[in-house]
């Protein structure tokens, strides 16, 4: 669009031959404030206006030799912008042939010679404005075709007496009508629209009449081709009326990509992208329906929480693409046992449907309404855990995967969906403490362990700063000399208001909570320092073992860590021995191989704490720089009369042995249990019988005692 301001002086294009009319003309128009541009043909008018751009108006002469007014003004039409330049022809001749020709080469408006230059002016002025208004108007329709498209709305009209509708091309497009039928009646929408929804539209178009507010209706389509189309309909409340009666205005728009939009926002807000189940927001919002219905019907439901048992160490070592996969498994199988053990309930109550969720990560959670108590819940709990432990198959890799799983019930447990969800929780977490692989009932004493469980953990969170941490120590005596051949740094805590709280309960607490990391490390330093201050004060221990917990070892630059504290407790690395327990050694075999060659490079001994009571072999310890197996306690028990505590033990002291492994026994007691290991080659024990763990103020006077007792027994042996 040109621009024009009301205050500037309208520019004029003035192209005539005849230069006496040209110039009392231009001097006319000039004398009433507009700006004449003057030329004398039409290939100077065309030259101008490729130099200063369109004026505001042409006063344009028919007669010209070259390019008459006509060929002029055909050209002047086909410019850029040329569309609205408002063109008054002007000619001697007088005749309706010429006029009609002015027209149809583009002319806005015609003039006879002579002219009257005061009528002119308005003419000119007239002209313009209706030109830019014409203008306007066009651009404005352009715009709102432009937009309308974009939106992809188009417009119709409704003659509900005649029951006739006139439809846009857009509006035909968007129904995936034929272009050619601009007017059709309603059976054009009608026969497009799903039989479920097709009573609905026809009532809302029947009623458009009596509306005496805007109006609105989505609905669905089905082109030709069998595509759905959501739609939105809408109509203003205004009627005009026509010769067939009252009209209405309205208008439709494709909304499909609006609706598929929203579907997809839909499931990223209330569904997990990985499984497709429901999330943790939509398994809530259904469990509070759902108790809402039980309670007013005075029935029972069920919340199963399900987590996998190791699922951690599963993705670690095989990756999370098979992670992933795995999880994706585990729902398909969660969902197909369900449909085994669910239908029976579902064919008898059709309200009654389970829904199952991942609440995250690897934890799953599951709704049984009126699943029949206790009883029923079990049922289904034991039909799950049965198909999860099947062995699985993910891209040639076998897999096993057990569940833990805890049950709470409505309205026993709880009488809300935020109690039910914790109960829930807790509940699964107890089956975790329990052995993993195992279902438990929630419990109130639950609430009551977990409570405990929180304030021992906020304890700790204070210990370290409080120093309310101290090391006893446990002596190692070597079965060959009799001497006291190293001492076990044992973790205990007293709290000023807990009392001495049992590291079988703090320990657990610290390493789920992670605050095992920095009491782990400040362990680490204190052993280390306390064997060098003893042997500078003269007593020499030759060793100071340690037990390092897997987040610990697991820690990014824990052999740098170890390195570190041995320099600045000035200590030989071989002074420190580092107990480790199968389970740890087992988790990512590759990377604990790289730490512990790390750690025997530095000089640091390497033991097995525990031995026996996880699931690795002497065969594969092999892959490992270990120097030390630890038997744990719970073999030397009886086993002097056990025959299968001593049977294991004589064979892994027999087997470590031809592997060049020391052996250290734990849990010694008796002195028969210690012949006995005598008898089989042990190297060293460790345990009640010569010692509880002490404060290191004690450790001089526990090794002299020690001493002695070996004195003696050699005494008497002589």
């Amino acid at each position: 669009m040109r621009p024009h301001l009301a205050a500037s002086p309208i520019r004029v294009l003035l192209v005539d031959d005849d230069t006496p009319s040209r110039y009392l003309l231009a001097e006319a128009l000039d004398q009433s404030g507009m700006t004449v541009a003057e030329v004398d043909s039409g290939a100077q008018a065309l030259a101008w206006v490729a130099t200063e751009g369109l004026p505001e108006i042409v006063l344009l002469d028919v007669m010209m030799p070259g390019l008459n007014g006509f060929e002029t003004c055909a050209r002047l039409r086909a410019l850029p912008g040329g569309d609205y330049l408002p063109i008054l022809m002007m000619t001697g001749l007088d005749d309706e042939h010429s006029i009609e020709r002015a027209y149809r080469a583009g002319a806005t408006d015609f003039a006879v010679k002579p002219i009257i230059a005061s009528v002119i002016v308005h003419r000119i002025r007239y002209m313009v404005r209706a030109g830019e208004a014409t203008e306007a108007l066009l651009l404005s329709e352009r715009r709102l075709g432009a937009a309308q498209r974009m939106a992809r709305i188009g417009d119709w009209e409704w003659l509900p007496n005649e029951g006739k509708m006139r439809w846009s091309a857009l509006a035909l497009e968007i129904l995936d009508c034929p272009s050619t039928s601009e007017t059709n009646d309603l059976e054009a929408l009608i026969e497009r629209v799903p039989l479920d929804e097709r009573d609905a539209v026809t009532e809302w178009f029947a009623h458009l009449g009596d509306r005496d507010r805007d109006a609105e209706l989505h609905h669905r389509v089905l082109t030709t081709a069998g595509e759905v189309r959501h739609l939105r309909q809408f109509v203003e409340p205004s009627h005009s009326m026509t010769p067939g009666g009252a009209c209405c205005y309205g208008a439709v728009q494709d909304i499909t990509a609006l609706q598929e939009a929203q579907a997809h926002i839909h499931r990223l807000a209330f569904f997990d992208t990985l499984t497709g189940l429901p999330n943790r927001v939509l398994f809530q919002q259904r469990l509070e329906q759902v108790l809402t219905v039980m309670h007013r019907r005075r029935h029972a439901c069920a919340l199963v929480f399900i987590d996998l048992d190791n699922f951690k160490q599963i993705n670690d070592t095989l990756g999370h693409h098979l992670g992933d996969l795995l999880l994706k498994t585990i729902a398909e199988r969660l969902a197909a046992s369900l449909s085994v053990t669910w239908s029976k309930t579902c064919e008898a109550d059709p309200d009654a449907q389970q829904c199952l969720a991942r609440l995250g990560g690897d934890e799953f959670a599951l709704l049984l309404p009126d699943v029949g108590g206790v009883r029923g819940a079990i049922r289904v709990v034991r039909r799950l855990q049965s198909d999860l432990s099947e062995p699985l198959e993910l891209d040639d890799t076998t897999v096993v995967v057990t569940p833990s799983i805890g049950i709470t019930l409505f309205p026993q447990d709880a009488q809300n969906a935020t109690d039910l969800l914790r109960n829930g929780d807790l509940a699964m977490y107890q089956a975790k403490r329990s052995g993993k692989n195992t279902y438990r009932l929630f419990d109130v004493s639950m609430n009551d362990d977990m409570r405990q469980r929180m304030r021992i953990e906020n304890a700790l969170r204070q210990a370290l700063a409080r120093d309310e941490f101290t090391l006893h120590y446990q002596p190692q005596v070597d079965l060959h000399s009799g001497e006291v051949s190293g001492v076990e740094a044992l973790l205990r805590w007293t709290h000023p208001e807990l009392g001495a709280v049992s590291p079988q309960f703090f320990i657990p607490v610290a390493e789920e909570s992670g605050l095992i990391l920095q009491i782990g490390d400040w362990v680490l330093r204190e052993a280390c320092l306390q064997l060098a201050r003893w042997r500078a004060d003269g007593v020499f221990i030759q060793r100071v073992a340690i037990n390092v917990s897997a987040n610990q070892f697991a820690r990014r630059g824990f052999s740098e860590r170890v390195a570190q504290v041995l320099r600045e407790s000035v200590l030989d690395p071989a002074s420190l021995e580092l107990e480790l327990t199968e389970t740890v050694l087992m988790n990512q075999p590759r990377e604990t191989v790289t730490t512990l060659r790390a750690l025997k490079t530095i000089g640091v001994q390497l033991a097995v704490d525990d031995f026996g009571t996880g699931y690795s072999s002497l065969s594969y310890l092999r892959r490992f720089p270990i120097g030390r197996l630890k038997i744990d306690k719970s073999f030397l028990v009886d086993i002097e009369r056990d025959r299968d505590n001593a049977a294991i033990a004589q064979a892994v002291m027999a087997m470590a042995e031809t592997m060049g492994l020391e052996v250290t026994a734990e849990g010694v007691e008796r002195h028969s249990q210690l012949e006995l290991l005598r008898a089989h080659h042990c190297s060293e024990v460790q345990g009640f019988l010569f010692s509880r763990p002490v404060a290191p103020a004690s450790i001089p006077e526990v090794c002299q005692a020690i001493r002695i007792m070996a004195a003696t027994a050699s005494e008497e042996l002589e």
